[in-house]
């Protein structure tokens, strides 16, 4: 290329790259050398370009993901392309980009056309697409444009910025409680108090139905990004509204645009596991829990299919005559690779991802199935009890499918109890009540699991048609001590449900003297390591043939 030529490519007001295929022995075309940039191609794409000598040099540092190489292949073979767009962080404008191929000099032209005035005319043109009508905020496909110009902008200029993801917490409670007008007024009061916050570098969004989103750029330093939001959470704590937070910076997490959003929302999630009403930054465990989660979930499902699961027995005493009462089922999990897993680990997870339907299905069908057997061949007259999910008592087919079971087994309704925690209370409450109603009309027993550890046990014993109440273990364990603080609440718990017509039951009984001050409690049932740990079907079906050692003690 001439001198001259030079010059003159170098004052066109147009960005322009000159580049030849490097070619293998076979003719195949490898990579492309940048032979020439000009001043205004250097200016536009300088951060992508750097000291790049060929196009695969390129293409890491392009963030938006443009398919130079591809392309030039493409127009090399008169194959046509989609037109890609490049917003340049150094010119703050944006280009569409074209490429040209002279045969006979074996030469690719790119050039850049600037295109802003006309993506500022569009954006205007769809700016009712991308707004909110209810908070007036930019919505989710506004922040997807903001959020791709702020981080081209920050990996041009080496600079800082954060993402925080904001979730109302309980929202659909409030939902289906109040209405839901209730439900966006609180949303329009959100959008407001974060309105408050709006600047040139900070950038708010309405980013969900009960998530917003908050972009800070230009920060002088990491410990800027936890001030700013102690300063946005503190605010929320002031104006007494529930919201939980997850945290996101770029560099320091991730320079990549998904990694950063998907980063945000695991510490979102990690708030909301965590009691909510909360803010967490991202750290790596949290990846490497999801990607352990993960597994365990595709574990799970194989579980399912392949029969993994088992339910053990544990057995409950009358606690004046020592008489069996009967068993609760519980269901255990065997991996192979991993070996046992607990049930306060995939229990949630099940319910998380639905699968505690399928589980919670086959528990019921198996410990039904175990309780016809007993009492067919062992003359057995106790209870089967079997804990119910929220998640399952919720679905609508529910009573029919337990009933099914039942009469596909032919057994009697008295002799099946089952358990529910106070999470049956957390959504519809009257249709879950006119459900447990139903369910004790036609003979069932229902007793209320973990009493003590919600805060509102005591209006649900007011509310729920119950047969019993089981005390939990947390009380137990210290019912002995010498201050008999928790020995006078468990009395005083004994003597309340007593003179509600319901029988007591103390899980976690592990010795003789908290045994003998809840037999002066007038407590009525036993459950524990004391009387008897959780047994296999084999050695259950031992013990109610009549072999006394079978029977697993401390």
């Amino acid at each position: 290329m001439s001198l001259d030529l030079s010059k003159i490519i170098n004052n066109i007001a147009a960005p322009v790259l000159v580049a030849t295929p490097i070619r293998q022995s076979d003719g195949s075309i490898s990579d492309f050398s940048i032979d020439f940039i000009n001043k205004e191609f250097k200016e536009a794409a300088g951060y992508v370009l750097l000291d790049a000598k060929t196009f695969n040099e390129i293409i890491p540092r392009v963030t938006s993901s443009i398919p130079w190489f591809q392309m030039a292949i493409d127009t090399i073979e008169n194959k046509t392309f989609f037109r890609e767009t490049f917003f340049s962080p150094s010119t703050k404008a944006y280009y569409n980009i074209k490429m040209n191929y002279i045969k006979e000099d074996d030469t690719l032209i790119v050039t850049f056309i600037n295109v802003t005035s006309e993506k500022h005319y569009y954006r205007q043109l769809k700016t009712s697409l991308i707004t909110d009508s209810l908070t007036g905020l930019p919505n989710r496909h506004g922040f997807i444009e903001t959020f791709d110009i702020i981080a081209d902008t920050a990996r041009y200029e080496n600079s800082i910025f954060a993402l925080l993801v904001i979730d109302i917490d309980d929202l659909k409670n409030i939902n289906d409680s109040t209405g839901v007008n209730e439900g966006d007024n609180l949303i329009i009061r959100v959008a407001k108090l974060l309105k408050k916050f709006a600047r040139d570098n900070i950038h708010i969004f309405r980013y969900g139905d009960d998530e917003f989103a908050i972009i800070i750029s230009n920060l002088e330093s990491v410990d800027s990004v936890a001030t700013f939001t102690d300063i946005i959470y503190e605010s929320f704590q002031i104006a007494n509204i529930s919201i939980s937070g997850g945290i996101s910076v770029f560099p320091e997490h991730s320079e990549q645009k998904n990694e950063l959003i998907r980063f945000a929302n695991m510490a979102l999630h990690d708030s909301k596991k965590n009691g909510k009403n909360i803010f967490t930054t991202f750290n790596p465990n949290m990846q490497r829990e999801l990607i352990q989660k993960l597994t365990l979930q595709t574990k799970m499902t194989s579980a399912i299919l392949d029969s993994n699961f088992h339910l053990y027995y544990q057995p409950q005493f009358d606690i004046t005559s020592r008489e069996l009462r009967g068993f609760e089922a519980l269901i255990r999990w065997e991996d192979e690779e991993i070996g046992s897993i607990p049930p306060s680990v995939f229990i949630p997870m099940a319910e998380e991802t639905g699968l505690i339907i399928p589980i919670g299905n086959w528990v019921l069908n198996s410990a039904i199935r175990t309780l016809k057997e007993w009492q067919e061949k062992y003359n057995f007259k106790g209870i089967v009890s079997v804990n119910i999910s929220p998640i399952q008592l919720k679905q609508e087919n529910f009573v029919d499918t337990l009933f099914s079971i039942l009469d596909k087994y032919k057994v009697d309704y008295n002799y099946l109890e089952l358990e529910i925690t106070e999470g049956v209370m957390i959504n519809n409450m009257r249709a879950t009540i006119e459900k447990l109603q139903s369910l004790r009309s036609m003979g069932l027993k229902v007793s209320l699991d973990d009493f003590g550890t919600g805060y509102s046990s005591l209006n649900y014993l007011q509310t729920l048609p119950l047969n019993t109440l089981k005390i939990d273990k947390t009380f137990i364990a210290d019912i002995t001590s010498n201050d008999g603080v928790q020995a006078n609440i468990t009395s005083s718990i004994i003597k309340m449900v007593e003179n509600m017509g319901l029988e007591t039951i103390a899980e976690g009984v592990e010795n003789e003297e908290q045994l003998d001050l809840l037999k002066g409690f007038n407590c009525n049932i036993v459950q524990g390591f004391f009387s008897g740990k959780p047994m296999s079907l084999e050695r259950c079906n031992a013990f109610l043939a009549g072999d006394k050692s079978a029977l697993l003690t401390i």
